[in-house]
């Protein structure tokens, strides 16, 4: 999942030329948290009650990387 989401983010900051990528997840969902923070994300927030499923509201974290963030191409 990582290696796939890493090409995904430097694509659309690096070619497609985007400022910011977001990553969100419910916030009780470590792996996918621990996934954004492999990609070098920064948390910028947690929303709460944000996250409708199966009638329940859940709390939403907002995980996000900019392009001046990136690290050279190695």
């Amino acid at each position: 999942m990582t290696a796939a989401s890493r090409l995904l983010v430097d694509y659309a900051l690096r070619e497609r030329g985007l400022n910011r990528v977001e990553w969100r997840c419910r916030a009780d969902n470590e792996r996918s948290a621990a996934v954004a923070r492999r990609l070098g994300m920064t948390l910028d927030g947690t929303l709460r009650g944000a996250w409708l499923n199966g009638g329940v509201f859940h709390d939403k974290q907002v995980w996000a990387l900019v392009r001046a963030e990136l690290a050279a191409p190695q």
